[in-house]
């Protein structure tokens, strides 16, 4: 699995996600929304960012400040693992099974990530141009200024359209290039001038955070990531918390009449049928559940102690611990071929690890010892028979066979290895390093 950035990418994005879960009941109390936003975003980035793929440019990037960092990050090959790994002679190309399961695994996640989000941007479009057709009635010049000055209020930038429209019950927001707030034909009965800003205001602040793109991108994740139930889980939660952080934007400040008159305007929406939104535009109703209205109306009677310093620990501990999953990753390994390989022999060929031209490394016997402190021993075949006599008092190293074939290729197998300081004795236990020679050069 380690070999599979796009596994490795879904398990960093959903040991974010669990952490913020984990960290949740705290969060309510003591962090403010944005936090918790700021979160399922970067979970998102894990998600959908090939962190895996890149993270040998990130370590030589960070050589330049600190080069003891990237040996901590740096991990040893030992012995080179050919379960993903293809071998190109002349015309013909071999590819081992497990890398042909996995590009076959990642073919179909693309095709099928490119058909979902075809069918919803269909579905889209189809959305966004009939709004557009039914956009036909006036809005007032008050309205306008309202909407102008909000986005002075917010430092809104972008040109944002305000039409209305009898086909939408409820404040949508549509496009991300080019956003678009749409209103139903409210009169003043329906809504006063208060309400009529604040709701204006909820949409703007979904513009002012580039809310359609983060769903948008949401659903990049799970059509990428269809097999794993966490990216429902964050999409899930990113529509509602960037429903909170809007209404928690609109209510900053205001008394409690203001936010009970707020709310009786949400639950009135909520029971019309809407189309408040779908996966490509954003709406003040959101999620549209009752379980979702009732969070929301928590969220709006809850009084937080904002933690900063916690907060700030947490975050860099879940940005740790997501770095520390995409370690996890193996990138492939530059290998040289030093004799023939057949492809009968069904892809178990011995491979040299290290760059195109290697030097080759002389051999002192053909059995030998190196202790820590890099002192060379010969073994010889009578001086490794163990003498009952002696109490054998070990020194760490490692042992090198040094074996030449008739065929004449050779291997040079180096073995962890403990030698005995009175009699001689080497003890071997896990092998290191295999290196395989076509031709012998020692």
């Amino acid at each position: 699995m380690t070999n599979n950035f796009l596994l490795i990418m879904s398990l960093s994005g959903s040991v974010i996600l669990l952490l913020y879960l984990l960290v949740s009941p705290i969060a309510k109390r003591y962090f403010s929304v944005s936090w918790r936003y700021r979160i399922l975003k970067i979970a998102l980035a894990f998600y959908l960012i090939p962190f895996p793929v890149i993270l040998s440019e990130i370590k030589d990037s960070i050589v330049g400040f600190c080069p003891r960092v990237v040996e901590l990050l740096s991990r040893p090959v030992s012995l080179l693992n050919t379960s993903y790994a293809f071998y190109a002679d002349g015309g013909s190309l071999y590819v081992s099974s497990a890398l042909e399961k996995m590009l076959i695994f990642i073919l179909g996640t693309g095709v099928l990530s490119f058909v979902v989000i075809s069918w919803y941007a269909l579905q889209y479009w189809k959305r966004r141009k009939t709004c557009l057709e039914f956009s036909n009635i006036p809005v007032e010049q008050e309205r306008q200024d309202m909407l102008h000055a909000i986005k002075n209020e917010l430092d809104i930038r972008r040109n944002v359209k305000l039409l209305c429209s009898e086909y939408c019950k409820a404040p949508i927001t549509m496009g991300i290039a080019s956003p678009t707030v749409i209103i139903p034909p409210w009169n003043r009965d329906e809504a006063d001038q208060n309400l009529y800003h604040d709701v204006l205001k909820h949409e703007l602040v979904h513009v002012k955070n580039r809310d359609v793109l983060i769903r948008f991108l949401g659903m990049a994740a799970i059509a990428v990531h269809w097999f794993n139930p966490f990216t429902y889980i964050l999409y899930n939660e990113i529509l509602n918390i960037s429903e909170i952080y809007c209404d928690n934007i609109v209510l900053r400040g205001k008394e409690e009449p203001a936010r009970k008159a707020y709310g009786e305007l949400l639950l009135k929406l909520a029971v019309q049928k809407s189309m408040a939104g779908n996966e490509f535009s954003v709406g003040i109703l959101g999620g549209n559940s009752k379980r979702a209205f009732k969070r929301r109306i928590v969220e709006m009677k809850a009084v937080r102690k904002n933690k900063r310093i916690l907060s700030a620990l947490i975050t860099a501990l879940i940005g740790v611990m997501g770095g520390i999953t995409v370690c996890a990753y193996d990138p492939p390994v530059n290998i040289t071929d030093h004799g023939p390989v057949y492809a009968e022999q069904g892809f178990d060929f011995q491979f040299t690890v290290g760059e195109l031209k290697l030097e080759v490394e002389e051999l002192p016997y053909e059995h030998f010892f190196v202790d820590d402190a890099g002192n060379v021993y010969e073994i010889k075949d009578d001086n490794n028979d163990t003498r009952d006599d002696c109490k054998h008092k070990y020194a760490a190293g490692t042992t090198t066979f040094h074996s030449k074939n008739s065929s004449g290729d050779c291997s040079a197998t180096t073995y962890e290895a403990q030698r005995c300081t009175s009699c001689g004795y080497v003890k071997t236990s896990d092998e290191i390093v295999l290196k395989w020679y076509g031709k012998c050069p020692h």
